[in-house]
């Protein structure tokens, strides 16, 4: 878990109750321990965290903004539905900024950057082939978040951020189901050489289409979950 930093003192971290409350309830939605479309039992939760009433509150309404709770009309709330519609959303947005992100990248590429890349793709290809799903989703994760930092688009990667909270959701939904969602890892390693080559158009096009793949198999996740 990830706490929402507030002040750091002397290197020590000060956190409110309603992060570490915002914080716990996130994972539990991410991690699908808290189900799509489920009530939430507030007085549970705040009971099981060690929290009030008015910093759970916080907490929920925080999410609702995140896209990952909704009020009710009776003032409970609920774990967002899911939905293909807001995959379909999700993605096609999150590609479109991959592909800006990219292009940013390859203006700063050096070769500390490629070797670290490329240490990354020779993980993946060996995770790949071990069948280790969640150590190649791992190290896909590390590959994309190198090309975030390489791009120095602090907007976008805020953009990103939101988005990718609501992604890992169905990333987990499809992890669930026995469904790989990242593209083979022959694809990390066309990217990777479209980067060094600088070849932007068709950097962005392998990318967006890589991510429009995880897509799909999320799509089909859904079909396994029974929902529309």
């Amino acid at each position: 878990m990830s706490l929402n930093l507030t002040n750091v003192i002397n290197g020590l971290t000060r956190v409110s109750t309603k992060d570490i409350a915002y914080e716990q309830v996130k994972e539990r939605i991410i991690r699908l321990k808290l189900k799509p479309g489920s009530t939430i039992n507030r007085v549970s939760l705040e009971k099981e965290f060690g929290v009030s009433r008015t910093p759970m509150r916080e907490a929920l309404q925080k999410l609702e903004g995140d896209g990952l709770v909704v009020q009710q009309a009776n003032g409970t709330f609920k774990v967002s539905p899911v939905s293909k519609k807001e995959v379909r959303e999700l993605f096609k947005i999150r590609s479109k900024l991959e592909g800006i992100l990219i292009e940013e990248a390859i203006d700063n590429l050096n070769q500390e950057s490629i070797d670290h890349l490329t240490y990354l793709t020779d993980i993946i290809k060996v995770t790949s082939k071990l069948k280790s799903q969640d150590e190649t989703e791992d190290y896909g994760y590390r590959f994309h978040a190198e090309i975030y930092r390489l791009s120095g688009n602090d907007t976008a990667l805020i953009l990103l951020e939101q988005l990718n909270d609501r992604i890992n959701r169905y990333r987990n939904l499809a992890h669930n189901n026995k469904l790989g969602i990242e593209s083979s890892s022959h694809e990390h390693e066309v990217i990777l050489k479209l980067m060094i080559e600088k070849n932007k158009e068709k950097a962005v096009e392998v990318l967006e289409q890589h991510i429009m793949d995880a897509q799909n198999s999320v799509v089909q996740s859904l079909d396994n979950f029974d929902t529309h």
